[in-house]
């Protein structure tokens, strides 16, 4: 059971460990199968110099957040991933460089700049001089608005005097800097800005076609849904409000949710469920009723049902789960 939004802390000494973590971390990016991991290899400008290698991270739903300082390594990917598992692995440098090459494209990264490729496919990636910097992996699918524009990121750099560049990078060297506050209660809209913000860098670069039909209606409940986020525990959420808050009518809000294979309910109940183990996890002391009305369960035997059927524990079984 995977836990969103918890930080977690490594150290390494050893390239191949570090390899292995960052395969189980990167997804989709990685994979534990032989042709899709991470292979590490130690880069020593100087006789006797020892990979050292510090990582943080999170991740909220199918986004990775990360802060990586290590030695002089280098990361080669020689795999490759279905079109529809895509992702884009996205380093913003806080010090030191890197060089990303990807196909017939090579960029070194300096402080303050970002570097972004994907994850269809091979690439290598290394630092003679080691680097500190904020690595994130975003699913394609989280930018519809790109269109067929992702070739034009592979192994391309973004400076701060780049359009857009002057106000997502410092938003990102705060980011990286106060990455613990994704795990707190306004995580998902630190998610949320991060995404937009990145979108926008994007967009920039490689030209925002129109989108389809299909991807504005995915947009369409990409917005409905975070405003169900910022509405739980209002006591009216139901389809009729939603509807008129987003100037629809009630079945063209369901049939847009049938599209995507779910229900209006069941997006509520999911985001309740997820707010529920945030609060369980930050607020230890709290106690489940509690949780279950900061969640919109205000039935403390409901709340501990549903909960139950979406994870398989109670939720105070779900606290005792280590971390």
């Amino acid at each position: 059971m995977a836990r969103t939004g918890v930080l977690n802390a490594a150290t390494f000494d050893d390239a191949t460990d570090f390899g292995a973590s960052i395969t189980r971390l990167y997804r989709p990016v990685f994979h534990d199968d032989g042709g899709r991991r991470a292979a590490v290899t130690p880069v020593s400008t100087h006789v006797g110099d020892a990979f050292r290698a510090q990582l943080r991270s999170c991740q909220v739903d199918d986004l990775v957040f990360s802060t990586v300082r290590a030695s002089g390594h280098e990361v080669e990917y020689a795999g490759s991933v279905d079109p529809e598992e895509s992702a884009l692995k996205i380093y913003y440098v806080l010090d030191g460089t890197a060089v990303i090459r990807q196909g017939t494209r090579e960029q070194t990264i300096g402080p303050g700049q970002l570097g972004v490729h994907d994850s269809m496919t091979p690439y290598q990636v290394w630092t003679d001089t080691g680097f500190d910097s904020l690595i994130m992996v975003l699913p394609k699918s989280r930018l519809l608005t790109l269109g067929q524009g992702y070739a034009d990121l592979s192994a391309a750099r973004f400076t701060s005097g780049d359009g857009a560049g002057r106000v997502v990078l410092p938003y990102l060297q705060g980011l990286a800097s106060g990455l613990d506050e994704i795990t707190r209660g306004h995580g998902r809209q630190m998610v949320r800005s991060t995404v937009d913000l990145l979108t926008m860098l994007f967009s920039s670069a490689v030209g925002a076609p129109v989108s389809s039909p299909e991807h504005q209606r995915a947009e369409q409940r990409a917005d409905i849904t975070a405003w169900i986020d910022d509405h739980l525990l209002d006591d009216d959420l139901s389809p009729g409000r939603i509807a008129a808050a987003h100037f629809m009518s009630t079945r063209s809000l369901h049939a847009l949710f049938a599209e995507a294979d779910t229900t209006v309910g069941t997006v509520i109940r999911q985001r309740r469920l997820e707010r529920a183990q945030e609060l369980l996890i930050l607020h230890p002391t709290m106690s489940v009723a509690e949780v279950g009305r900061w969640s919109g369960f205000p039935d403390p035997s409901y709340f501990t049902r549903v909960f139950r059927q979406e994870w398989g524990c109670t939720p105070g079984e779900f606290r005792q789960i280590p971390a």
